[in-house]
């Protein structure tokens, strides 16, 4: 009996601890606008502030501007907007987070399944058509590098002796442009880096699937989402927002290398944080998404620091994929 009531105590400590924290403060409104008054009396300004007003476990973000009242219907200091009611948004959905733990385990399981549900669908796919635009700006000391990248790759028929992609790569980096194109069709692996250097070499559809795929070890990335915010979009697409836990993330990352990658992977890098938007169709397929990777990296003792912005659209998925291939004529054969 003791067991009992000392669990029933702990059990209504922690729900009077929540509501406290949902119930901290309140809004209030004069003549100039509406305002947060915080439990101490205090009160927010010149800052972003998350506030779950109706208590539902999900919190909306305000901006409060110098004087105390939020902004409405307008763009924040950060170019950020808001809605008319002050909630911050994104492309018209009101963003938002769990603001207690127990409905943080909620969204985040439930984001969680989703996004699996749509890496498996995706990735079950017998075809893709994939465009990608990458920005990546890396920081040293006073310099200032921005980097461009645009990719396109298409694929059909994966681990099956009827397999094809082609990718295509454009980089532009300090005015420099280079392109890179590669293909695979009739068991052969084609690579044309430019600057005459155009090689081909046969390869089975197995190993080259696995190239293609990373070495299944993409949708292992699911089980590190954070910050979940699940939203309904336009004709019926899901929008996942959410962050990235960041601890462990570097061990999968090397392991990821390493089978890839493997020289990339004797960098000591260091992720700080991961954002991410994905929109999935009502078919249950990702159509597109947005993510953006904060990180530095040292090595030999330098450290430079990296932001990378990808935005990804997944062409038409499920339908076909069909490829057009450049000629194969004057590829210089090598040994796999």
């Amino acid at each position: 009996m003791k067991k009992i009531i000392k669990l029933f105590a702990v059990v209504s400590l922690l729900s009077i601890t929540m509501a406290s924290t949902i119930h901290a403060g309140v809004w209030k409104q004069d003549s100039h606008g509406w305002w947060w008054q915080d439990g101490d009396k205090s009160y927010p300004s010149s800052v972003w502030k998350w506030i779950d007003s109706d208590g539902d476990g999900m919190a909306e973000c305000y901006y409060f501007d110098e004087s105390g009242y939020i902004l409405t219907g307008t763009a924040a200091p950060d170019g950020s907007t808001v809605n008319e009611s002050g909630a911050w948004t994104d492309q018209g959905i009101v963003r938002q987070r769990a603001s207690n733990p127990a409905a943080a385990r909620i969204i985040n399981q439930k984001g969680l399944e989703l996004y699996q549900e749509a890496d498996l669908k995706s990735s079950g796919l017998p075809g893709l058509d994939i465009t990608a635009d990458i920005q990546m700006n890396l920081s040293y000391d006073w310099l200032e590098l921005p980097v461009y990248m645009n990719m396109l790759l298409k694929y059909h028929d994966l681990n099956t002796p009827n397999m094809e992609f082609l990718s295509q790569t454009k980089m532009d980096m300090l005015g420099i442009r280079n392109s890179e194109t590669s293909f695979y069709t009739n068991g052969c692996y084609y690579l044309d880096a430019g600057m005459y250097e155009k090689y081909k070499m046969n390869i089975g559809y197995e190993d080259m699937t696995r190239n293609i795929t990373l070495g299944g070890l993409t949708g292992q990335f699911g089980n590190f989402l954070d910050n979940v915010q699940i939203a309904d979009g336009d004709a019926g697409n899901k929008i996942l927002f959410y962050s990235s836990k960041t601890e462990g993330l570097e061990k999968h990352l090397t392991n990821f290398y390493d089978e890839i990658w493997p020289t990339l992977s004797d960098s000591n890098y260091k992720i700080n944080r991961i954002d991410g938007k994905a929109v999935i169709s009502p078919e249950g397929y990702f159509s597109k998404e947005a993510i953006s990777i904060y990180m530095t990296i040292t090595e030999e003792e330098e450290t430079m620091g990296m932001l990378m912005n990808m935005d990804i659209n997944y062409n038409n998925p499920g339908k076909a994929v069909s490829i057009e291939f450049p000629s194969t004529e004057g590829y210089e054969e090598v040994i796999y």
